[in-house]
């Protein structure tokens, strides 16, 4: 399997050229990706009890966690690009207290013209949260990455969902 610094040189000329322009359009800007959508999916055992592959990404992923996560790191003010597959409306609102706001949906004039599926806007997307100042990933793939959950990315237990900063400390003692 390719790593992921592979992508850019594998893009088509027209996903390159379109990342381009939107990371003219962003200027100095900071990016987060955030995967949530399939990745939390829950199934009961054979208790009845819920479970999930990532016990603390609903959790880490959610605006107010963000904020928490990316503070330091990311001042006050700054343009902050989100590549996500959230499908709840204004789900990321809350960090336009701090960040202005930016989506692939503000890019429709660069985007539908050339986008055909999921895939190509993922590469895009891509692209462009590679061009930030600086870039959180929702998983580490590599030692130095910034992250917004510490669960592994490949994870084969299925846990209890933990989903405040409490249960952490509880399951920690």
């Amino acid at each position: 399997m390719l790593p992921y610094s592979f992508l850019p040189n594998m893009a088509a000329a027209n996903l390159r050229d379109a990342a381009e322009k939107i990371k003219a359009e962003l200027g100095d800007y900071d990016a987060i990706h955030v995967r949530r959508g399939d990745k939390l999916k829950t199934r009961k055992d054979r208790f009845g009890v819920e479970r999930i592959q990532f016990p603390h990404l609903d959790r880490d992923t959610r605006p107010e966690f963000i904020l928490h996560r990316i503070e330091k790191l990311i001042p006050p003010g700054r343009t902050l690009y989100i590549g996500s597959n959230e499908r709840t409306p204004g789900f990321f609102s809350p960090l336009a207290v701090r960040y202005k706001l930016a989506y692939s949906s503000n890019f429709s004039e660069i985007l539908d013209p050339i986008i055909k599926n999921n895939y190509q806007l993922f590469m895009v997307e891509r692209l462009v949260m590679m061009g930030a100042r600086t870039y959180f990933k929702t998983f580490r793939e590599y030692e130095t990455d910034l992250t917004l959950t510490d669960d592994p990315k490949k994870n084969k237990n299925w846990e209890t969902p933990v989903y405040t900063m409490d249960e952490r400390k509880e399951a920690a003692s």
